[in-house]
């Protein structure tokens, strides 16, 4: 009888590790960050669809108070951005006003057929304003 629940158990821990392991693949999500901006790219699987969205964050005084860094954000002026995962890329169509205190945010929705879901390790950020531009790179997180 011990032998069979010993078993037992052993079975249940495998399927619970795979449901895990399943969940992970239907949710994805990136990060990364430099001296001036943060970045997160999430990707998750619902019903028959992937909706993916990106989620940019311009980083100032964040001890300053919150007008001032709303102030601060709107001399920022418009972004463009383009990401790049592999062999795809996603940019913006017009230069984007920042919101709030200097964020931005997108996101969209795909047939899950239509999607590699080999998704990379590191994917890139390219976000330009005024005359700059920066390059940050994403890291999946596990």
């Amino acid at each position: 009888m011990k032998k069979i629940v010993i078993i037992f158990l052993f079975l249940a821990l495998i399927i619970m590790a795979n449901g895990c392991n399943e969940a992970s693949d239907t949710n994805v999500l990136y990060f990364g960050e430099d001296e001036e901006w943060f970045a997160t790219y999430t990707i998750s699987k619902v019903r028959s669809s992937y909706f993916d969205s990106l989620y940019i964050q311009y980083i100032n005084d964040r001890t300053a108070s919150v007008k001032e860094q709303t102030t601060k954000a709107k001399n920022i002026g418009k972004i463009e951005y383009e990401l790049t995962i592999g062999n795809l890329s996603i940019k913006s169509s017009y230069p984007q006003s920042l919101k709030g205190v200097g964020n931005f945010h997108v996101a969209s929705e795909t047939n899950a057929e239509l999607v590699n879901t080999n998704f990379p390790d590191e994917i890139t950020l390219e976000i330009s304003w005024q005359d700059k531009k920066e390059n940050i790179v994403l890291h999946k997180q596990d």
